[in-house]
């Protein structure tokens, strides 16, 4: 498409995963798409972190042709095993569950991933990626949403019959768009090392739940490495963070004895320490006229069961199916069943992780013993029922 060109179906902000399938799925359907990134997408970020996707995403990747190549470079996690501090464990077995070819959850490469769902868009006739350019207003007006953008050649106009707004948890597209939105953060950091993963290392996810509401797990990641986390009370933090390395060794090795040596020569010191503080985001509603709100932007959530990322695939599968099913002239219907839909499915889950111990201080629960993987099995294994009852329909036109 040229710097004039005609009105597009839908404009994609943001280059991640959830909106790279939103647009690959409407793409493949002959709407015309225009992807619109503000970074040039194109150099690997210095941590490249490898999110789980469940078996509702991959099932996806296998319709867009993806899953051989993301299985090439993934890391699978058959299990999750939860230790109480009563020394009951509870085991979620995703074959169990799942019962088919998807019983695991696959680790990929966030960067790769995204590169992947790069590659096949360009493939689309109906599809543009713009990179390195920005979006500076938004305006509406009747049937059609014009976006304001700047890149290396200037300032231009966009018409778009929808504007989807994926660009993240402090999303400036929402902002711009005038839906207020509510953001909190989670007051436990997550303290995070990556080691080496010794041979044998079992395809499971570890929790190990301690005093005084502490997590501390390890799961295998894609590249050959473990992600060993801890989640504690903020003021032990602060403390432990004051003194010297060895301290968070010690803590980590009395849940992990069996990694206690490479945790000595691989903790060496505070460098080699990565401190995550996730947010929850929840705006007043998931769209205004013809744009709407997609993954981080429309629900930040902690990494606590893996699903930031495989929410954000959902709302593209469900917001995809209904938009075709719509089509383009369809005006705000689409957006607004997208909403009724998805928005208390995932306020739930929300409310589930606010009320977490082990997640925020400001929690009114205390019970160490808390089993935090049995109230989500379904949702980690399985997904949202009527979201993938909506994707099917897609899948069948």
């Amino acid at each position: 498409m040229s710097r004039d060109s005609e009105l597009v179906d839908c404009a994609v902000v943001g280059g991640g995963p959830s909106g790279l399938v939103l647009a690959s799925l409407l793409a493949r359907r002959r709407w015309r798409v225009t992807v619109i990134e503000e970074g040039e997408g194109t150099k690997a970020p210095s941590l490249n972190i490898s999110p789980f996707l469940s078996p509702p995403s991959l099932r996806l990747f296998a319709d867009l042709g993806l899953l051989d190549e993301l299985n090439r470079i993934g890391q699978p996690v058959r299990e999750v095993v939860e230790s109480a501090v009563d020394g009951s464990r509870y085991t979620l077995d995703y074959a169990e569950r799942v019962g088919d070819w998807s019983g695991y959850a696959l680790s990929v490469p966030l960067f790769s991933l995204a590169n992947a769902l790069r590659r096949g868009l360009t493939r689309e006739a109906s599809a543009e990626l713009l990179s390195g350019t920005a979006v500076r207003g938004v305006r509406q007006s009747g049937n059609a949403v014009t976006l304001d953008l700047v890149d290396a050649e200037g300032a231009r106009s966009l018409e778009c019959r929808f504007v989807v707004c994926a660009d993240g948890k402090f999303s400036k597209v929402r902002d711009l768009a005038g839906i207020a939105a509510q953001v909190v953060e989670f007051d436990r950091p997550l303290v995070m090392v990556v080691i080496p993963k010794p041979a044998g290392w079992p395809e499971r996810i570890a929790l190990h739940h301690g005093e005084r509401d502490s997590l501390v797990a390890v799961m295998p990641i894609a590249g050959g490495d473990l992600a060993v986390q801890w989640l504690a009370d903020p003021g032990e933090f602060e403390q432990v963070r004051a003194g010297q390395v060895e301290e968070l060794r010690s803590r980590l090795t009395r849940a992990l004895p069996e990694l206690a040596d490479l945790l000595a020569t691989t903790v060496t010191d505070w460098d080699r320490v990565l401190t995550v503080r996730y947010h929850m985001v929840r705006p007043r509603a998931w769209s205004s006229g013809r744009v709407g709100l997609l993954g981080d932007g429309a629900h930040g959530v902690h990494s606590l069961g893996g699903q930031g990322l495989n929410l954000g695939i959902q709302d593209a599968m469900v917001l995809g199916s209904l938009l075709v099913e719509a089509g383009v002239d369809s005006g705000v219907t689409p957006l607004q069943e997208y909403e009724r839909l998805r928005k208390p499915y995932v306020e739930g889950f929300q409310d589930y992780q606010l009320a977490l111990p082990q997640l925020t201080s400001q929690s009114s629960r205390s019970n160490g013993q808390t089993v935090l993987y049995e109230t989500i099995a379904d949702m980690v294994t399985g997904g949202q029922p009527e979201a993938l009852a909506s994707y099917q329909r897609l899948v069948d036109r």
